[in-house]
């Protein structure tokens, strides 16, 4: 059975790209979301094995939405994938327990960090990828 997965991300076409890039790299994408609250929301109802969060969005940002989810799922890795990294936001995500950082313009990268992350040899979060 293949890795589930949930996507939050405010921009329909990001949405569309990264789930085409998940399907293509072999795992299923259980839902995708436009805002925070509707990710914590399908995560409790839906149990995902990993989350791809974005951190700007509508309702709740991403680091806020992975805070809660860690509370009802704390083993399932988080990552959150963002234009707008910086050493403060990259650090409070690692302070909350997120696998990694990616840049929303590294499709590569972010496949990457999904395998780092399911892979059962994952002991934690790993470098930020730009």
């Amino acid at each position: 059975m293949s890795a589930r997965i949930l996507i939050a991300d405010d921009h329909e076409q990001i949405r569309s790209v990264l789930t085409q890039l998940i399907r293509r790299a072999g795992w299923e994408v259980c839902a995708a979301v436009a805002d925070g609250n509707t990710a914590v929301q399908k995560a409790a109802e839906l149990k995902p094995d990993l989350l791809v969060l974005d951190f700007i969005m509508p309702e709740r940002d991403g680091l806020s939405a992975g805070r809660n989810i860690r509370t009802f799922l704390p083993n399932v890795p988080v990552l959150l994938y963002t234009m707008f990294s910086s050493p403060y936001v990259e650090s409070e995500a690692y302070k909350l327990g997120f696998q990694g950082v990616v840049q929303k313009a590294n499709g590569a990268a972010l496949i990457a960090a999904i395998r780092r992350a399911l892979s059962p040899q994952s002991t934690g979060p790993t470098a930020p990828t730009h």
